[in-house]
């Protein structure tokens, strides 16, 4: 008796960059800054949100992010407030772009998860 092949499941491309995602400290990061390569997005936002837009090319919607500053390339200001060398971002690929946010996280159960704000202004 043989058993049957699973299905191959179709992810959605947020299903995609949620499993791409890494906590990374700003040290790693620094070269990516160096770089020109690092997306900063606003603690308001979800990330992965932002990055789908970035990754579907979503124009409209990356136009008013922009508009808002809500995402935006790195600045040396916007380091010195927030990094310091063992500073956690958290970070998905979107090539060639490194597209980050400050990590902070809640402990439940010895689990670090990140939190997500209940209304984003990124909508």
């Amino acid at each position: 008796m043989t058993k049957p092949i699973p299905e191959k499941v179709e992810l959605t491309t947020k299903e995609k960059l949620n499993q791409e995602t890494a906590i990374l400290t700003w040290k790693e990061l620094e070269v990516y800054f160096a770089q020109g390569k690092l997306l900063t997005v606003d603690p308001s936002c979800d990330l992965i949100e932002v990055a789908s837009k970035i990754s579907d090319n979503d124009a409209e919607q990356l136009e008013h992010l922009i508009e808002k500053n809500l995402i935006q390339f790195a600045t040396p200001n916007w380091i010195n407030q927030n990094c310091k060398d063992e500073t956690q971002l958290w970070t998905v690929v979107i090539a060639p772009y490194i597209v980050c946010q400050l990590y902070t996280h809640q402990k439940l159960n010895d689990t670090c998860i990140p939190l997500k704000n209940s209304e984003s202004a990124c909508q």
